[in-house]
């Protein structure tokens, strides 16, 4: 039986360690999940670190396949007897760490995001979102994090972090996957589930404005009636939920078909360690016991750990991709306490 090799390296300030790591753990999310990178050195083995010192992990998999999947900082140092952990957190941590309590005057969504990460002083990847936005307040009621989460769901598209760390947003993913994985071969065990729609008649971004469009004269002034004007009364079937910073009907509409296109199909599932999986990546599965486990799916979660020992493996949550066509807010919030610990 050929014996598996998984390794972690990691750089923690000045000092890299290409082995002698006891334990590493590094997770990777959709907003509003945060992610992080958990390193525990034994304690004989010398370590620096300091709250502030750069990090970067990298991963070896079963099959050889190497390359970093965490770039970050220290946010906290544990020393014990027996060993010394060194927490770090990436760019949605530190924005998750900061409530802005700013008001920005931007016409597009992907100018607000880059103007929230600029104030966080946070580095930035790909922005690629398509929204109108007159302007946002960012109150303090959320944090960073949460407010680019609620902006990227009205414009149908997912944020997360990249391995070197950075902020980025791209349009939620279609069809076909980027990755195949096998069951019985790099995945050992999944679980799937379908959930009926909590709404039948459906939910409805309301915004509040008469434009007709970001750069109209009168974009700025909040109405009284509700964006759409045919949109029906309340009711048990039908929702609202309130978008004042949606000032014209387009922005709207996108908004509501981002939120109705979220899929209710799960996926959770457990592999060999494979590096090249994090939050945002598409995969179908083959071989799978049960037909309906096939995909594709879009990773709304990401576990990587190894250790202790010889010990390493990947967990991953997912959402349905054929019927996730827009934003997936709400997906990624369920998911974040859906995988086992």
């Amino acid at each position: 039986m050929t014996a598996l090799a998984f390794g972690v390296a990691a750089t923690l300030g000045s000092l890299r360690y290409d082995g002698g790591i006891a334990r590493a753990r590094i997770e990777s999310m959709l907003a509003p999940g945060i992610g992080s990178a958990r390193i525990v050195l034994p304690r004989e083995l010398r370590e620096e670190a300091a709250v502030g010192d750069d990090v970067v992990v990298e991963l070896t998999g079963e099959s050889g396949e190497s390359g970093q999947v965490f770039g970050g900082t220290v946010a906290a140092v544990q020393r014990s007897t027996p060993s010394t952990t060194v927490v770090s957190i990436d760019a949605s941590g530190r924005l998750a760490a900061q409530r802005l309590g700013s008001t920005y005057d931007q016409r597009t969504a992907k100018a607000l995001i880059g103007a929230m990460a600029h104030d966080a002083g946070v580095d930035v990847g790909a922005l690629s979102l398509d929204l109108p936005l007159v302007g946002y307040v960012a109150d303090q009621r959320r944090t960073g994090w949460e407010h680019i989460a609620r902006i990227v769901a009205w414009a149908g598209a997912i944020a997360t972090t990249d391995a070197e760390g950075r902020l980025v947003v791209t349009p939620t993913p279609s069809p076909p996957a980027n990755l195949a994985l096998r069951y019985g071969r790099e995945i050992a065990t999944l679980r799937v589930a379908a959930r009926r729609a909590p709404i039948d008649g459906g939910v409805w971004i309301v915004g509040s404005g008469p434009a007709g469009s970001a750069d109209a004269a009168d974009a700025r002034v909040p109405a009284a009636t509700t964006l759409p004007a045919d949109l029906g009364s309340p009711s048990p079937d039908l929702v609202r939920r309130g978008a004042p910073a949606l000032r014209t009907p387009a922005a709207a509409a996108t908004a509501t078909a981002a939120v109705r296109a979220a899929s209710t199909a799960r996926l959770c599932a457990e592999c060999w360690l494979v590096p090249q999986i994090r939050a945002g990546t598409t995969i179908e599965i083959a071989d799978a016991p049960q037909q309906d486990a096939k995909g594709p799916w879009l990773v709304t979660r990401v576990v990587h750990e190894v250790g202790p020992g010889p010990r390493g493996r990947t967990r991953i949550a997912a959402t349905g991709l054929a019927a996730a066509g827009g934003s997936l807010l709400d997906a990624a919030v369920a998911a974040v306490g859906s995988l086992l610990s």
